[in-house]
């Protein structure tokens, strides 16, 4: 929702042999770790994985939370 905002897990798919995971929009990454896209911007800059895709940049969530958590590690 526009409000409160939620991640839909969304079920593990195989194509072609190899797991597909969706790509999501900044948006999403900034309702999942509760932050503003500015801060998904920064992070972004900072390193964070993602791609241009149909002129939209684009994450996948499994690429941030493993970003997200080796920078939490150091």
């Amino acid at each position: 929702t526009e409000n409160g905002g939620e991640v839909i897990a969304f079920p593990a798919r195989r194509r072609g042999g190899e797991l597909w995971e969706p790509w999501v929009s900044e948006a999403v990454i900034a309702r999942h770790y509760s932050v503003s896209a500015r801060t998904v911007r920064r992070w972004r800059a900072q390193g964070m994985p993602s791609r241009m895709l149909g002129g939209s940049r684009r994450f996948r969530l499994s690429e941030v939370e493993r970003w997200h958590a080796e920078k939490s590690a150091l």
